[in-house]
């Protein structure tokens, strides 16, 4: 085992500190100590052994945001760092009703996608019609899309059934990001998209539905709708009579009279993506609001009159498809070779430390952070296990935290760095002590990720040309009940990026690189990526990762 400290590295803290207002929460140490002389604060600092854990595959079953809603990306995304990655989804979908009557006489008369955007309102414009007509438009801001090129988009009913359940142990299906490549052409139907764009790129604009009745005395009555914007395409005709075919037709079958048959008889919509010159952008769908609608007409009697008799007219009905039960996101990576060589599980020294700690969003890798894994040597010129030694401290923990350093030769600064990073029990995917105790900022900031967690999760700190230079953690309570419980084990912390911070759910791996480990929710979610100066020797010593802790002793201690 690598020596963490030759020597204990204690200095007189000779500042007045200052911390956020909500400080007070950490702070362990009583009013009565303010000002006594037999007590001094000062300054230990440790050197954890870090290293880069890669994901070989990723849960993508069901993911879901903070809101409950199903977080799926959707595109081409280049990462500067790391290469290109392509995102799928396959969905199973659900009608809004089982044995539906259409009607007599009943016609499709248009099949509807809609997919909507994250999207913020951020004004209003007037625009005119005509000579005489003027009208106020909504202006809105897409929220999680990244990159500006267009790639190829293409939506496929799928043929491939997701069962709900694992038959060797009866326990939910789990699905992965590897998955959708090897369940091969049922994945594509037919063959024939019911919707294909080869420039696809997503759009702010508001979305009008127009729509026109004819009065009595045959007057046309203009109805303007306008939504959110969205992906809100028109079948074709011959992709209606395929619907037709597969619902209207089917009036009364089994099929469509309970979920069970439905899922098997109508098995889902794979969304396809594809770079077009190498090229894309990545899409943050808000899926759970996306549906599939068939709005047909059918005869129907005025009945008015009050006499049972009356005209037959057309009346208008909708059958509702929405996107539900399993979904499952399709992450195809291309590692940049060198990066792939270096995450290889025998390349990562899991007992000195790397230079490097490689973090990537999706299908990527997080850091491995041993805090307390070293031995020292103790005041007696003994070596001895380094956590036993701070146990035996008769220590009040004031402030204690890691602060990683970014490897600005090896990552392109900008909007691609990731603004924040998380950090985890890597055995129970359990957040640390010290992220409840900034409770008030995450509720406060719960719509705005970015900036929730402040205290606990420092958001990314840049330089004056506004370089990615450091991300700061403060884990005070964690370090606290660390040496007060003679019996807490020194667990490895995990270290990820981050794509919504209040997201604290966690998934098991099963992956031999990862065995056991719990991936937190916001990594698999995100799509950027990172690297961070770890504890090797190779790291400038300025650069490299410390954990410091500042603490309140007694002078004879």
């Amino acid at each position: 085992m690598k020596l963490t400290n030759i020597y204990i590295k204690i200095a007189a803290i000779v500042a007045v500190f200052t911390f956020f207002s909500c400080d007070d929460d950490f702070n362990t140490v009583g009013s009565e100590i303010i000002g006594d002389v037999n007590f001094e604060e000062k300054q230990y600092t440790s050197v954890p052994i870090a290293y880069s854990k890669k994901f070989e595959r990723v849960r993508t079953s069901n993911l879901q945001a903070d809101d409950g809603f199903h977080a799926n990306l959707l595109g081409v995304y280049n990462d500067p760092i790391y290469g290109q990655s392509v995102y799928g989804i396959l969905s199973q979908v659900i009608p809004d009703q089982f044995d539906p009557s259409f009607g007599d006489n009943a016609v499709l008369d248009s099949v509807v996608l809609s997919l909507p955007y994250y999207s913020t309102q951020t004004g209003t414009e007037s625009v005119e019609i005509d000579e005489n007509t003027t009208e106020t438009r909504t202006l809105y801001s897409l929220d999680s899309v990244y990159g500006n090129q267009p790639f190829n988009l293409a939506v496929y009913q799928s043929n491939y059934f997701l069962r709900d359940f694992d038959p060797a142990s009866n326990e939910r299906q789990i699905y992965y990001s590897n998955d959708i490549e090897t369940f091969g052409d049922e994945v594509l139907g037919d063959g024939v998209p019911l919707y294909t764009n080869d420039t696809f790129l997503p759009s702010n604009k508001e979305v009008v539905l127009k729509t026109e009745e004819t009065d009595t005395e045959g007057n046309v009555q203009t109805t303007r709708t306008r939504i959110t914007p969205r992906v809100r395409v028109k079948f074709s005709d011959d992709i209606r009579d395929k619907f037709k075919a597969q619902f209207l037709d089917k009036e009364g079958s089994a099929e469509l009279s309970n979920p069970n048959n439905f899922r098997n008889y109508f098995r889902g919509i794979y969304f396809k993506a594809e770079p077009v010159n190498g090229n894309g952008n990545l899409v943050y769908f808000n899926i759970s609001e996306a549906n599939i609608t068939l709005h047909y007409s059918f005869d129907s009697t005025d009945t008015s009159d009050g006499d049972g008799s009356g005209d037959v007219e057309r009346d208008q009905g909708d059958l509702v498809l929405t996107f539900s039960n399993n979904i499952v996101n399709d992450i195809r990576t291309e590692l940049d070779p060198e990066i792939a060589e270096e995450l290889k599980v025998e390349n990562q020294d899991v007992v000195n430390g790397e230079d490097n700690l490689y973090l990537k969003g999706g299908d990527g890798s997080y850091a491995a952070i041993d805090l307390f894994g070293g031995t020292i040597i103790n005041e007696n010129g003994e070596e001895e296990n380094e956590l036993d030694f701070l146990k035996r401290q008769d220590w009040l923990i004031n402030d204690a935290s890691l602060k990683f350093y970014i490897n600005q030769d090896k990552v392109t600064s900008g909007d691609a760095e990731p603004e924040r990073i998380y950090i985890f029990n890597t055995e129970t995917g359990a957040v640390l002590a010290d992220y409840g105790l900034d409770v008030n900022l995450r509720l406060v900031n719960r719509e705005d990720p970015v900036n929730s967690i402040l205290n606990h999760l420092g958001r990314i700190s840049r330089d004056s040309d506004e370089k990615g230079e450091f991300y700061r953690i403060r884990l005070p309570q964690h370090i606290t009940s660390l040496l007060n419980d003679e019996d807490a084990e020194n667990l490895t912390l995990g270290v990820s990026v981050s794509q919504n911070v209040n997201i604290t759910t966690g998934i098991l791996s099963d992956t031999p690189t990862t065995q056991d480990d719990v991936i937190p929710t916001t990594s698999i979610i995100s799509h950027e990526g990172t690297i961070l100066y770890g504890n090797g020797e190779n790291v400038p010593e300025s650069k490299r990762l410390k954990l410091d802790i500042f603490y309140t002793a007694s002078k004879d201690n």
